[in-house]
Formats: structure tokens, C-alpha cells, sequence
């Protein structure tokens, strides 16, 4: 009897936490809360556009942020954690500093001026 409760209990953790390390916005989400600690370059862009994802950390949004870089015929996209807060003030044209770095790691680092960080 117990192992008839136990081996369906067993499938549907084995199953949730498949599901959850297969979606790419949480493997994104991972990636952006690691961002300070794998090596990459810094570079300067600006808001293109932006989209409001269902991944949350906290009380705060993840962020599709679209942008050009320096070859400026490719729009790149990088996640950003939004406080709610401060979700009024995105607009196109904001100044960010990305992250770039191997295995295609992009991230946003910073939104906005230097004494407006979110």
C-alpha cells in the first residue's frame, strides 16, 4: 500500500521539476540573477522595446529588454528584474548596460542613469 501512494507522488515531483528546468524564461531568469559572477564584457545601448514576462522573483517582474548593440542591424534581448514600481518608467531610448558574455549569456546590468538604478 505504501509504495502504491509513494511511486505517483515520486512521478509528479519528477515531473514538475522536469517541466521547470525545461522552460527557457526560468533558465533565463537563473542566468540573470548570476549575471555578476560569470565573466563578460560591458556594453552601452538603449531601450528598442520591452516585454513584460511571468517570471517573477520576489514582488518584482522579469523583463524582456530589446536593443541594438554596436553592429545595429541585429536586436538583441536580455532579461532585467523590474520592481513594480518602477515598471511606468521604462521608455524607448533609456540608456542600459548589458552584459555580454560566453555560451551566448546576455544580461541587463543596469537601467537607465548611473544614479537611476532599478
Amino acid at each position: 500500500m505504501l509504495i502504491g501512494i509513494a511511486i505517483p507522488i515520486i512521478f509528479i515531483v519528477v515531473v514538475f521539476f522536469s517541466s521547470r528546468r525545461a522552460s527557457t524564461s526560468i533558465r533565463s531568469a537563473r542566468m540573470f540573477l548570476k549575471r555578476n559572477s560569470w565573466p563578460g564584457e560591458i556594453h552601452q545601448s538603449r531601450i528598442e522595446s520591452w516585454q513584460q514576462t511571468n517570471t517573477r522573483y520576489g514582488n518584482n517582474y522579469f523583463f524582456d529588454i530589446y536593443f541594438y548593440l554596436d553592429d545595429m542591424q541585429k536586436l538583441h534581448a536580455a532579461k532585467a528584474l523590474i520592481e513594480p514600481g518602477q515598471m511606468h518608467l521604462l521608455r524607448k531610448g533609456l540608456p542600459i548596460s548589458v552584459k555580454i558574455g560566453k555560451k551566448d549569456r546576455i544580461a541587463v546590468m543596469q537601467i537607465g542613469s548611473e544614479t537611476t538604478q532599478y
